[in-house]
């Protein structure tokens, strides 16, 4: 990689990295502070956790007729 192409790269990554700190410490809409609500407003939050926990804990994903709320089996050895 060229060294020009890499500052450039920098150059970009920096200007991001700026624009989201204005945004954060303007509070301005659409910036990561402005986030509210709860994760109970998104009903596939709890689904996608139970499934998460499921590949966590199994190492696997669940079979596709797995839903929230079924036993995780055991981990198998």
């Amino acid at each position: 990689m060229a060294a020009s192409s890499l500052e450039d790269r920098v150059a970009r990554v920096e200007q991001s990295l700026a624009d989201l700190q204005r945004q954060v410490s303007a509070g301005r809409p659409g910036g990561v502070l402005s986030l509210s609500g709860s994760m109970s407003d998104f009903p596939e939050f709890e689904e996608l956790t139970a499934h998460g926990k499921y590949i966590r804990k199994t190492g696997q994903l669940p079979p596709p007729d797995w839903k929230a709320g079924d036993p995780i089996p055991e981990p198998e050895e």
